[in-house]
């Protein structure tokens, strides 16, 4: 017989309770040393997850909104330059040349065939006040034109939509016996840039 058998079972007892208590220090030993770096790595690595979700979701919409501004922008500079396109500077010292120039192509999409050009006086603007330092004026350009009423009227209609600036001042409508081939005087008065004022003068002269 083995003489663990007639061991005093206190010692037994007390050989249990070391093994118990050696594996608790141990499992202390792996919680301390293992599982709870692990987890603390782990919220670290949740709570960075959700900043940079939050950031993401920050840059997304701020980006939303620079592509809408931007859009704006673009939009507001196509109508900026629908306007500045109907600011008449000379072509060649001309300003009937660039009228020509501008007038043709709308001319040419309805099928509208203008004779001549010519420029007329400018017509001074009145001298705001304080007077600004770039000066404008009305520039009257007349044309002659054949086509039918319909053309004409749609040509008309194809300036006042490009050339928002330009007005018509003058028509005049000559019958003819061909419907397609009426004849038609049109004045039309253009902006045009006129002299640049000393900042002097144009916040009402130097005194003395």
């Amino acid at each position: 017989m083995k003489t663990e058998t007639f061991q005093d079972p206190s010692v037994l007892m007390k050989r249990a309770m070391f093994r118990f208590v050696a594996i608790g220090v141990v499992a202390a030993l792996l919680y301390l040393f293992c599982v709870e770096p692990c987890q603390t790595s782990l919220r670290k690595a949740r709570a960075e997850n959700e900043s940079l979700k939050g950031q993401q979701t920050g840059m997304s919409r701020d980006l939303k909104g620079a592509v809408k501004v931007k859009s704006r922008l673009e939009a507001l500079q196509a109508e900026r330059q629908v306007y500045l396109n109907g600011l008449l500077e000379p072509l060649l010292e001309s300003y009937a040349m660039r009228a020509k120039s501008l007038l043709d192509p709308l001319a040419a999409d309805v099928g509208l065939t203008i004779g001549d050009f010519v420029e007329l006086p400018p017509r001074r603007l009145p001298l705001p006040k304080p007077q600004a330092p770039q000066l404008y004026a009305r520039k009257p350009i007349r044309l002659t034109c054949t086509g039918s009423y319909a053309t004409i009227i749609s040509f008309l209609l194809r300036v006042e939509e490009k050339i928002p600036l330009v007005t018509l001042e003058a028509f005049s409508l000559k019958t003819q016996k061909d419907p397609d081939n009426q004849s038609a005087t049109i004045v039309f008065e253009w902006p045009i840039k006129g002299e640049k004022v000393p900042v002097a003068a144009a916040k009402g002269g130097v005194k003395k």
